[in-house]
């Protein structure tokens, strides 16, 4: 497959995938760890280093409100201009320093079928998450998370890939790279924002707060209703007058 090809939520995540092909999905991981992160990455609906990042500490597990609250998930790619400067073309443009941020609190359903793989893998926890085996206070690498979700869409049948929505040619500017799509980490990102629309219709401004973006617009990329989810909302019964 050409690795210079970015896969773009815009056009290859069409909907939710569902609860049961998604599970099945975190279910064929290799280990406990890996499937741990998977279900970090969807719940959270974080980039990859953001999901790598997190320790025990941002979790707090409220079992009488029946949710996890997520606190000081750090964001990734948020930068301040610092100096406007000339590029070599001639034209103006800014140097730019990144910004140390965090997301504001968000919750997670305990009663979500995922919720129970992460909270087990934060309860054997004593810090961070997902540490290196080479060096314990640093997280896993991104590449890291790469890999492994490549390694596992290699194994996926035919059924399920259908059913997560990625057994569908792999085709940029015209041009056909692959029989089919593979899974990336912005899969899940875009999966969670679609189901927090699909099971809890949530609305645009609370998918902004939900994942803390910056543009309305991220949040028309992320979040898909799809054909099917078009279709339940014109379900309830109408007077054609």
């Amino acid at each position: 497959m050409n690795e210079y090809h970015r896969l773009s939520v815009s056009e290859f995540v069409e909907s939710f995938c569902g609860w049961a092909a998604l599970t099945e999905l975190v279910g064929m991981a290799k280990s406990e760890r890996d499937r741990a992160f998977l279900a970090a990455l969807f719940l959270t609906g974080g980039r990859a280093r953001e999901a790598l990042s997190l320790s025990k500490s941002n979790f707090e597990i409220r079992e009488a409100d029946g949710l996890i609250l997520v606190r000081n998930m750090p964001l990734e790619k948020r930068y301040k201009k610092v100096e406007q400067i000339t590029k070599a073309d001639g034209s103006l443009g800014w140097r730019t320093e990144k910004m140390l941020k965090f997301r504001k609190p968000f919750p997670i359903v305990l009663k979500e079928p995922l919720a129970p793989v992460l909270t087990g893998w934060i309860e054997k926890s004593s810090g961070p998450l997902f540490p290196s085996p080479y060096k314990p206070e640093s997280p896993l690498s991104r590449h890291w998370a790469y890999h492994m979700i490549r390694e596992l869409d290699e194994d996926l049948p035919v059924s399920l890939r259908e059913r997560l929505g990625v057994n569908r040619p792999f085709v940029a500017e015209g041009v056909k790279l692959a029989p089919h799509i593979h899974l990336w980490t912005h899969w899940f990102r875009s999966q969670r924002a679609s189901q927090l629309v699909e099971n809890y219709n949530y609305a645009t401004e609370e998918l902004i707060d939900y994942f803390s973006w910056e543009h309305y617009k991220t949040a028309l990329t992320y979040a898909k209703r799809g054909w099917r989810g078009l279709a339940a909302k014109m379900q309830s019964p109408v007077a054609y007058i």
